[in-house]
């Protein structure tokens, strides 16, 4: 493991790697958006999406719209990824209040120092269609939504931490497709390995694959405490792309 570069805002919280770049959602209240270089980190544009809270998983889709958890509100949200303006809210599937197994692990917390602290944006409306929320909706559910998202054939791949599952969303009918348990009560990032899906685990510092048809795990990778946490997550050419929620972005071979 290896840090690539500093992350373009101090508390990335999401990544999803495209053939343009990699973009790095930052979980701050300026609700920032970046899309960066895989080289050295350079932001090749960003822009603020409002109203957002705790922000952790983004993905892009076939159309090139953005969709991202909004995890503090309980909310999917979609926006254009050209300037970050907003076309839809939805109720997350999954959402709700975080509980413990006996066995769990204690809460993470990284080895590195935390960034400065940040400051807030507004909100607007429109609602149509399964699963849609005005766009002035400040919640869904209650509690807590969905963590790192993928985007493959149609369909939506999420973790949910509340719930401690995987959830496949056909966002056109906003009906689930599948889903399977996850092995603790941090999950996070999400990036495809072929057509299995790696999903990480904050709390057990570790990243497990899993078979999308069946969720069984097929592979983990165990960080160390002294590694930077693991957050958001995406794959890209051969590498687990990672970024801990004090500023920086990492990667390692697969």
């Amino acid at each position: 493991m290896e840090i690539a570069f500093k992350s373009p805002r101090p508390t990335p919280n999401g990544l999803q790697a495209t053939p343009e770049g990699l973009w790095v959602l930052d979980q701050g209240k300026e609700n920032y958006v970046s899309l960066v270089s895989f080289g050295d980190g350079k932001v090749i544009r960003e822009f603020q999406v409002p109203g957002l809270a705790g922000a952790s998983g983004i993905t892009v889709d076939a159309d090139g719209i953005l969709w991202i958890n909004d995890t503090h509100n309980s909310m999917i949200v979609n926006c254009s990824a050209k300037d970050g303006k907003l076309l839809g809210k939805y109720w997350c599937p999954g959402a709700g209040r975080p509980f413990q197994h006996a066995g769990d692990p204690p809460a993470a917390r990284s080895p590195l120092a935390p960034p400065p602290q940040q400051a807030a944006t507004p909100s607007a409306r429109t609602r149509v269609g399964p699963g849609h929320l005005a766009l002035d909706a400040s919640t869904g559910l209650s509690g807590e939504g969905g963590q790192g998202m993928e985007f493959r054939d149609g369909l939506l791949y999420y973790a949910c931490l509340p719930s401690r599952r995987a959830y496949v969303l056909d966002p056109r009918t906003w009906r689930i497709h599948a889903m399977w348990p996850l092995p603790g009560n941090r999950a996070h990032g999400v990036g495809w390995e072929g057509d299995s899906l790696w999903i990480a685990d904050t709390n057990w510092r570790a990243l497990f694959r899993h078979d999308t048809k069946t969720g069984e795990i097929l592979e983990k990778i165990q960080l160390t405490e002294r590694d930077p946490l693991i957050h958001g997550a995406t794959v890209h050419d051969g590498y687990l792309w990672y970024c801990d929620d004090v500023g920086v972005i990492c990667n390692f071979k697969l």
